[in-house]
């Protein structure tokens, strides 16, 4: 993405169903054919520094400790916070994992092809429909949880002309990439309005809307909103504005954790140990955002650019995220299939996504496990 400031690499391009759409379609139907085995291989090698893998301290204890690989589904910046946590504190060498992490972003397959090819034992997936469409072209992934309780992405505007709800969306003019006209309509349809806003094309840089180019921005509340405070001195509530999918009636998941059926079945106590450790670094970054941040700027985004004060300000604007209700209640990382079923899938099939029967892909039973005796770790 050279279109924004190389500084804060914008996550806009993670949710695979914002940009590019036919094209990533047709990686995830490669994946499912088995071509995707050979090209993913080839792209990992160059793409997986060394600075993301390792389990922590723990890890050159001599234990005989288990090697998976997980793809992330962006490059390693803070929203992979608590895999990091993990990871540095040794929870995963707690479960006898040694975990490496490879990296994602532009020119990279997606973790769908990553686990469908074998490159990778677990994916981290940004976007839901991504991940449910995968299955539903005949990957036998299982969805075992989320880390994003709800989806970053959303409108942002100016106070000027404020969007803060479904009531605000009449006669926009939407700055947004190529490929995503099809899920703006969605937006106005779910909620009984005609799609009359004007599309304007835009890349992943915030400032044609700082320009008047446009009323809002389609991106990241947690990536361009963070521009606006740190770069352009902009608040929340007096200089602009958010309204997340979910505040405009189209919740979703985001960053689910998949993993092949036959892995889950052949390696049951690992995968356990994995969302047990994951859940307990989210739990860390939940507490305290700037010790994840340390991590990034030392050691996983240490190549890529990163600003220290942006990537603490977009942790603790993704913190929210990634609690909820059903986590204070149940756990981290939780799913409700109910949501599912009844907010979530009436959304995705309103702007034409294919999907699996959620009830036979998605797995509560792990971290009913991981969470037996209560919802902290």
């Amino acid at each position: 993405m050279d279109d924004h400031t190389p500084s804060t690499p914008s996550r806009s391009g993670e949710a695979s169903f914002w940009n590019r759409p036919r094209t990533r379609r047709a990686m995830l139907r490669t994946a499912v054919l088995g071509g995707a085995a050979i090209g993913g291989a080839a792209l990992l090698s160059a793409c997986a520094p060394d600075a993301s893998s390792g389990s922590g301290p723990s890890s050159t204890s001599g234990k005989d400790l288990k090697k998976v690989k997980v793809a992330l589904g962006w490059v390693t910046d803070v929203g992979f916070a608590g895999y990091y946590l993990a990871i540095a504190r040794g929870y995963y060498a707690d479960e006898g994992l040694d975990v490496e992490l490879l990296p994602g972003g532009n020119n990279t397959p997606l973790p769908p092809v990553r686990v469908a090819s074998g490159a990778a034992d677990f994916g981290i997936d940004a976007s839901m429909r991504q991940s449910l469409e995968a299955i539903a072209q005949g990957n036998d992934f299982v969805i075992l949880g989320a880390h994003n309780q709800e989806d970053p992405t959303g409108l942002i505007s100016l106070a000027k002309r404020p969007v803060k709800g479904p009531k605000d969306l009449p006669g926009l003019k939407i700055l947004s990439q190529q490929g995503t006209q099809q899920l703006l309509e969605g937006l106005y349809k779910v909620n009984g309005l005609t799609p009359d806003y004007t599309f304007v094309p835009a890349g992943f840089d915030i400032g044609p809307l700082l320009a008047g180019q446009g009323d809002a921005y389609n991106g990241y509340v947690t990536s361009q909103a963070v521009t606006l405070e740190t770069q352009h001195k902009l608040k929340k509530g007096s200089g602009y504005e958010v309204a997340t999918y979910g505040d405009l009636g189209c919740s979703a998941y985001a960053n689910l954790v998949t993993c092949k059926r036959s892995f889950a079945t052949a390696n049951r106590e690992a995968v356990v140990g994995f969302m047990r450790a994951s859940a307990r670094g989210w739990q860390d970054n939940a507490d305290d955002p700037k010790a994840a941040v340390k991590l990034v700027m030392e050691k996983y985004g240490v190549d890529l650019g990163l600003d220290e004060q942006q990537q603490l300000r977009s942790n603790e604007l993704m913190i929210p995220l990634t609690e909820s209700a059903l986590t204070k209640a149940k756990g981290m990382m939780r799913m409700d299939a109910a949501i599912v079923k009844e907010k979530m899938y009436p959304w995705f099939e309103l702007v034409g996504t294919q999907l699996p029967d959620f009830a036979k892909v998605f797995d509560p039973t792990v971290l009913d496990e991981v969470f037996k005796k209560g919802p902290r770790l």
